[in-house]
């Protein structure tokens, strides 16, 4: 089978399964460079680590042509447009963990100041105050938020179902006035980038998510469960990074850094 010929019937596939545009166009990048490498759809997993061997790109990049191929392979297998399945026996590529980014208190407060438009200023106060992924505020309506005897709750569905998510009294108000949105998911990541960019901060409403997991301060499993992750150990990453921030804060602003150099040597025979 032309590997061309594959890869048409695989992209309209996900096309017909209502995948966003950007995650077709992903899936299109690096299987039309895989159909041009190898014209025939390779049968040897060897061919597939030289492809992919031979992309000049990052870890993240090539963990990315791996992922790609293999969901492409399934499903030919699936649709029986080939009984060999040769990434199977292509070792997974090495990526290296990095610690998700985050945005300090100085950073959110240049972003809040930035002239913009109540609904993007809106949505950017519910990411800071929730964590909550971009689809889930793009999709709220005023029906998910509810006053209770606690406080001010928003129901958010997302992959791991519905799950209530408080609310500040100001984030409660400026979504009661600006609900819907109206706004697709990539429309309004490029509104909040573009509001990123002018103060000066390199920001998506991902990093929003990570920043208020690393600075939460409270019991590690309601977190949990206002982030939406099926796993504690999910949870746990972003501890390691509340740790390093509280540390590199130290090291900064402790008044023992301020004292001058003479007088720090006072304190070495303390040691």
């Amino acid at each position: 089978m032309k590997t061309h010929d594959a890869v048409n019937i695989f992209i309209t596939s996900r096309q017909s399964k209502n995948l966003s545009p950007r995650s077709v166009t992903w899936y299109q990048g690096i299987l039309t460079q895989f159909a041009q490498e190898c014209t025939r759809l390779p049968k040897k997993p060897e061919q597939i680590e030289r492809f992919i061997l031979s992309r000049n790109v990052g870890d993240e990049r090539r963990h990315g042509y791996y992922r790609a191929l293999k969901c492409f392979y399934r499903f030919l297998v699936k649709r029986k447009y080939t009984r060999h399945n040769p990434i199977e026996n292509v070792e997974v590529p090495r990526l290296t963990k990095k610690d998700p980014p985050y945005l300090t208190p100085d950073q959110i407060n240049k972003i809040l100041s930035q002239p913009m438009n109540t609904k993007t200023k809106t949505a950017i106060m519910t990411y800071i105050d929730t964590g909550a992924r971009l689809s889930e505020i793009c999709n709220l309506s005023i029906e998910d938020l509810l006053e209770t005897q606690y406080g001010y709750i928003a129901f958010i569905s997302g992959k791991t179902s519905e799950r209530p998510v408080p609310l500040s009294y100001e984030t409660y108000h400026a979504l009661m006035v600006n609900l819907p949105f109206g706004w697709t998911a990539s429309w309004l990541y490029r509104q909040v980038k573009r509001v990123c960019r002018r103060a000066g901060v390199r920001a998506t409403p991902l990093t929003f998510r990570h920043t208020f997991a690393t600075l939460w301060s409270g019991d590690e499993l309601i977190l949990q469960q206002i982030m939406g992750h099926s796993s504690i150990t999910t949870t746990r990453r972003y501890r390691h990074l509340r740790t390093q921030m509280i540390v590199e804060q130290h090291n900064r602003y402790s008044p023992l850094k301020m004292v001058q150099a003479s007088s720090r040597n006072m304190f070495k025979s303390v040691v």
